[in-house]
């Protein structure tokens, strides 16, 4: 339709060229035949005629301003008026040739309009009114018919008109084709619009879909990481609770954790710090620091102010850009980041967990919470070691004496006598009682007879060597096991000891008192081949020696005289 507005307009155009140019040759032709009275009347007439095309011209310059040409009923009576009006000039006018142009595009543009139909109409109303025109021309001027000559010519304008129409039909089938390839271009144009907009949108949401992914995928990546976190420290949390299980050695338990944060936190080193609460001092317990010279600067400065601060506020440590001079024992050891927890609980500070690395800015909040995580279970390990140690004391040591029980000694002696038997060593076994025990409770009181059994207690204890065993058996009965030990060498202690409490006085505020053992002694495998029997003749020596007046020594089975002789 644009294309068709178009042709009109310059239809338009070419029609002002056409009146300005017939009123100028009509003012220059009057002024030439001025005096010629037939000439000016029918200059009458052709001024109408400019006129009423300017009418004409101004009423579709009207209608294609407000796209009224759509409107088939203007637009058929505006070409039925601009038809009439142009056959009526070439009929009275005899303007001729000049109007044959207005014919052919006036055919032309109902052929472009519509189609070959409405070029057919225009043509056949052009030439019906070209013949009303002729036969209302003869009767205006009492012709009884056209002449020769007229009728020649109307037959002419007959042909003029077919030709145009045929013309013009051939060039709206060529302007129908074009219509109907830029109609399928327009619609293939508005598909591809729909389609671009189609993917466009297509594209927004996918590019939204792929920003939720990302997001989403981001999302996975902080769970997985944080999945991978919480797995690491399960099992970190999972090892030091088995070694807290099935270790109950401290100093092997803290060396295996140690080995267990160094594995799961990826540091160069890693120390465990102990406190000593009498003292108030830090010591190293375990590292893995091997260097000669960093172990110097690690034990000479780690009782610095900054770790003795963790121990006392319980607040762990964080620091990525290590001074040497606020953490002196980092001097001179490569140390740029390190993290210190504390080992504390409710009751006791046990020390500090020490973690260093060689670059700066190494660790962050996740790994201060995991060492955290690692400090607390040691502290419960700690703290269960501790409880283990007071509780295996409980159940080894006689509470009264401090040396071992009955119990703790039985198995003591199972498995050293099975050692001797594995390596062929020697084990000597001596029963002593103090002598006359019961008088000490009956004349001073069950509270004196208290304190000698534990200054008794007290003084072979300090008087043994790191390797023998002191129980007490029952009452005022004791006994001594002296691993790799012969008869000889076990006598020669024993008497050594006896010789020792008999010069010994027992003071109690106003009581003073003597007291003497008397000893039972044997020995595997001189004596006695098996541990029963290594016991029961200990025990019946004991009774000799009560026997032969106390405060001595009896060797089961044996002469004591031939054991002196052969000492000396």
């Amino acid at each position: 339709m644009k294309r068709i507005k178009k042709y009109e307009q310059i239809y338009i155009n070419l029609s002002w060229i056409f009146i300005t140019m017939a009123l100028c040759i009509e003012i220059i032709c009057d002024f030439f035949y001025i005096n010629n009275l037939q000439f000016h009347q029918k200059s009458v007439y052709r001024l109408v005629f400019i006129f009423a095309l300017v009418l004409l011209n101004l009423l579709k310059q009207l209608a294609i301003n407000r796209d009224l040409f759509t409107n088939n009923v203007l637009y058929w009576g505006l070409r039925a008026l601009e038809i009439i009006t142009i056959t009526f000039s070439l009929r009275f006018l005899e303007l001729g040739q000049l109007i044959y142009p207005f014919m052919f595009v006036i055919i032309l543009l109902a052929a472009c309009r519509r189609s070959k139909k409405d070029a057919f109409f225009i043509a056949v109303f052009i030439m019906v009114s070209d013949l009303i025109f002729s036969l209302l021309y003869c009767f205006i001027y009492q012709k009884s018919q056209l002449s020769i000559v007229e009728q020649g010519r109307l037959l002419i304008n007959v042909i003029v008109y077919f030709l145009m129409f045929i013309f013009s039909i051939i060039y709206g089938s060529i302007s129908a084709d074009e219509i109907e390839k830029e109609k399928k271009n327009k619609e293939l144009y508005s598909e591809l619009e729909n389609k671009i907009r189609q993917l466009e949108t297509e594209q927004q949401e996918a590019k939204l879909q792929n920003e939720k992914l990302k997001e989403t995928n981001y999302k996975v990546e902080e769970a997985n990481k944080k999945l991978r976190e919480s797995i690491a420290e399960y099992y970190t949390v999972q090892q030091i609770t088995q070694a807290i299980s099935s270790i109950f050695d401290v100093k092997e338990l803290l060396k295996h954790v140690n080995d267990i944060i160094i594995g799961v936190m990826g540091v160069n080193n890693s120390t465990i710090v102990l406190y000593d609460e009498k003292k108030d001092r830090l010591r190293v317990h375990t590292t893995n620091v091997s260097n000669r010279d960093e172990l110097i600067a690690l034990f000479d400065n780690i009782n610095c102010d900054a770790l003795k601060d963790v121990l006392k506020s319980k607040k762990p440590l964080l620091e990525n850009f290590v001074d040497s001079k606020e953490y002196p024992f980092t001097e001179d050891r490569n140390v740029s980041s390190l993290i210190c927890v504390p080992l504390v609980t409710k009751t006791k500070n046990f020390g500090l967990v020490l973690v260093e690395h060689k670059y700066f800015n190494a660790f962050d909040e996740d790994n201060l919470r995991l060492l955290n995580i690692i400090g607390q279970q040691v502290s419960i390990a700690l703290e269960n070691a501790e409880l283990y140690e007071k509780m295996h004391e409980m159940a080894t040591v006689d509470n009264l004496t401090g040396v071992y029980n009955r119990l703790y000694f039985q198995e003591r002696l199972q498995k050293e006598f099975e050692n001797a038997q594995k390596e062929g060593y020697s084990l000597s076994l001596a029963i002593f009682d103090i002598d006359h025990f019961k008088r000490f409770n009956d004349t001073f009181g069950h509270l004196f007879g208290d304190k000698v059994l534990k200054d008794i207690s007290n003084m072979l204890k300090n008087s043994l060597r790191s390797g023998d065993i002191i129980a007490r058996y029952g009452g005022e009965e004791f006994v001594v096991l002296f691993p790799r030990t012969g008869l000889k060498e076990a006598y020669d202690k024993v008497e050594s000891l006896r010789e020792k409490i008999a010069k010994t006085v027992i003071r109690d505020e106003l009581v003073t008192a003597s007291v003497t053992v008397s000893f039972g002694l044997s020995s595997y495998p001189e004596i006695s081949s098996t541990q029963s029997e290594l016991l029961k003749m200990a025990d019946n020596a004991l009774y000799d020696a009560k026997a032969s007046g106390r405060n001595c020594v009896k060797i089961a089975n044996t002469d004591i005289s031939s054991v002196v002789d052969s000492n000396v």
